[in-house]
């Protein structure tokens, strides 16, 4: 047995074209349905950002500060 796999569903019409051609070649057919199971996205390269801060004391708020102040620095950089 050979088992030939649609990765997207097609209409009625398509279907019956591709049985009507398998048929005209005396190729015995089976149609069923299955349902595939959605697996969540697992964000690998996220997870391993989190091994670059490990052996650093730092927070969110540390973080903030210093991107303010680089911001507002370039702005008045930029101004003059």
């Amino acid at each position: 047995m050979t088992q030939l796999t649609l990765k997207k569903q097609i209409n009625d019409s398509q279907m019956s074209i591709l049985l009507h051609l398998l048929k005209s070649w005396n190729i015995e057919t089976e149609v069923t349905h299955r349902e595939l199971s959605v697996q969540p996205k697992q964000h690998k390269l996220f997870e391993k950002t989190f091994g670059m801060w490990e052996n650093r004391n730092i927070d969110i708020k540390e973080i903030r500060q210093e991107i303010y102040e680089k911001r507002t620095k370039h702005y008045d950089n930029a101004a003059l």
